[in-house]
């Protein structure tokens, strides 16, 4: 859309705005003759923005995330959860796909994307989605590990399961719980491998039936 500027604008070779005065460093918002605009400072928006070129962000894009839906989750190999299933929660007005997770046994799942570019390192935030059809009480322990992976990383890299309990509220309603954690080997535009395990062994898990896991989200 061509930015239109009104009937006999006031015309100004160049402007700056901001710092430089007195005692103040130098800095500020600079506008030049060919309508470049060049800051250090922050923008804050009310209004809507529109760009007619490319736009770019050196810095970290705090609005990047990911759903990873449980039909992209692979049974782990050694501690297999169920395979994905479609799970009808009202008459087939509602079918979500779902991963079982025993209540005896702990079992685990992958999943998979690529971190964004300009991505610093700093923890993420893992929504883990979940619910189940039976069960009465009692509560669920999730861990998380994000290990990422650039060209030649090895495969085999490990790395550490971050926890959380969540407490079961009732059948056929949606759990959610975030579990912050920074993957191991943080690099910008990286492969990310995400397991998501079940420890229903441990004490803090008592909840007496399958977890069934309905998608993760991925966010800064």
């Amino acid at each position: 859309m061509p930015v239109s500027l009104g009937p006999a604008p006031r015309y100004l070779e160049e402007l700056r705005l901001g710092g430089g005065y007195g005692s103040q460093p130098d800095g500020g918002c600079d506008f030049d003759h060919a309508g470049n605009i060049q800051g250090n400072g922050s923008l804050e928006m009310d209004g809507d923005g529109h760009f007619g070129g490319d736009f770019s962000v050196d810095g970290v894009n705090t609005t990047w995330s990911v759903y990873l839906p449980a039909t992209l989750g692979i049974p782990d190999p050694s501690l297999p959860c169920g395979a994905v299933t479609a799970t009808n929660w009202r008459n087939y007005q509602v079918v979500t796909p779902s991963l079982a997770f025993d209540p005896t046994s702990p079992e685990a799942a992958f999943f998979q994307c690529r971190l964004p570019k300009g991505y610093d390192g700093r923890p993420l935030k893992f929504t883990l989605e979940w619910s189940a059809t039976t069960g009465t009480s009692g509560d669920v322990r999730w861990g998380v590990l994000p290990i990422s992976f650039t060209d030649g990383s090895s495969l085999t890299n490990v790395g550490v399961t971050t926890y959380i309990v969540d407490a079961f509220d009732a059948t056929s309603y949606l759990h959610t719980c975030v579990i912050e954690a920074t993957p191991t080997s943080p690099t910008e535009s990286a492969m990310m491998t995400i397991r998501v395990v079940r420890l229903s062994n441990d004490a803090s898990d008592t909840f007496g039936a399958d977890a069934l896991l309905l998608g993760v989200g991925v966010s800064i």
